[in-house]
């Protein structure tokens, strides 16, 4: 008995099989093997682009929702466990873009970094209404100390939020920004004090020259020991700005004897507005350092509430209190000149 089977392919070859297990091959074209398993791939339907566009979004969106995922503090990485009070709501390491993308989530950085946004843009919109005003009357240097110090608040509002945005690309991105931040806050105590010791010195250029010299002295060591190359301490670097802190009641109490103390208008005008900046400054440091109220209730205040959230509200209503206080200044010098004589004590 004899079986024949024929298959017909793309090139009408045709193979014979017999129980004598002989064959007989014939081709129009003899093939390569690669060539064969071409011609199989292209008898293929093609793969359409939107079907990969299509796993490419999809793969963005499983990748950005993992992203989302906020960590508890034994989870998150070490250079972002800052307060041991604050026990969930953390970033995981993220890009640039999601950085960017995480303010808009609800975490435990959320409240810091809108809070500041806030106040880079409040005095942005201040700057154009002070120079709308001052352009009236003010002398240059009025308008240049209000420029100064306007920037410097800007300046600590913007490189705040940078901080609380960017701070968990990475451990180097970290330190990095924190030195920003530590810029920022150093440049708003710059903008303090050259603003105040201006118009309280008013009448005494030389003891206006010593005290501006002296404070930005003081600036300029802080922010040499911000270097990260200098190794220096934290605790260091926190005295001594807590110390340029303090250094502001030299000059205030040597103000307030020079105008010949309580009795004198200008004295009472202005020394419950100093008085004030430090209350609103110092209630801030204290709940800084003593982390209240997350202290006492662990884990209650993680999204909003918490130490750091207050340390920023304070900042944002001392500089904000302080720029008023400057324009009660301003006014007065407008309206009184300086005496011929002054009587010192």
């Amino acid at each position: 008995m004899k079986m024949t089977v024929t298959i017909t392919t793309k090139h009408h070859e045709v193979a014979t099989d017999d129980n004598d297990n002989e064959t007989c091959c014939t081709t129009e074209e003899k093939m390569h093997p690669q060539d064969y398993t071409q011609s199989l791939l292209d008898d293929l339907p093609p793969v359409k682009e939107d079907d990969c566009i299509t796993e490419e979004v999809v793969y963005d969106e499983i990748y950005y929702e993992k992203s989302r995922v906020l960590l508890e503090y034994q989870d998150a990485p070490e250079y972002l466990k800052h307060n041991p009070f604050i026990r969930k709501g953390y970033r995981q390491m993220l890009s640039t873009e999601l950085c960017i993308r995480s303010l808009f989530w609800w975490t435990n950085e959320t409240i810091n970094i809108w809070s500041h946004i806030f106040g880079l843009f409040l005095f942005l919109c201040l700057t154009v209404y002070d120079f709308m005003i001052l352009r009236i009357q003010a002398t240059w240097g009025d308008k240049i100390i209000v420029a100064i110090f306007l920037t410097c608040f800007v300046s600590c509002m913007g490189l705040s939020a940078m901080y609380h945005t960017f701070s968990c690309r990475s451990e180097v991105d970290c330190y990095r920004f924190l030195s920003y931040d530590l810029f920022g806050i150093a440049l708003s105590l710059l903008a303090v004090y050259t603003s105040g010791i201006y118009y309280a010195f008013w009448c005494e250029t030389d003891l206006q020259l010593f005290y501006l010299s002296s404070v930005t002295l003081i600036f300029l060591v802080a922010m040499i020991l911000q270097i990260p190359s200098l190794n220096v301490d934290p605790n260091v670097k926190m005295i001594v700005f807590v110390a340029w802190g303090c250094y502001g009641v030299i000059p205030t109490v040597h103000w307030i004897f020079k105008l010949g103390g309580l009795d004198n208008p200008v004295v009472n005008l202005l020394v419950p507005r100093v008085l004030g900046m430090y209350g609103i400054s110092g209630t801030a440091f204290l709940i800084y350092i003593t982390k209240i109220p997350e202290r006492f209730c662990a884990g209650r205040f993680d999204f909003i509430g918490h130490s750091h959230n207050w340390w920023h509200l304070f900042v944002l209503l001392a500089l904000y209190y302080w720029h008023n206080s400057g324009l009660v200044y301003i006014e007065y010098r407008l309206n009184h000149a300086c005496p011929n004589k002054m009587k010192f004590p």
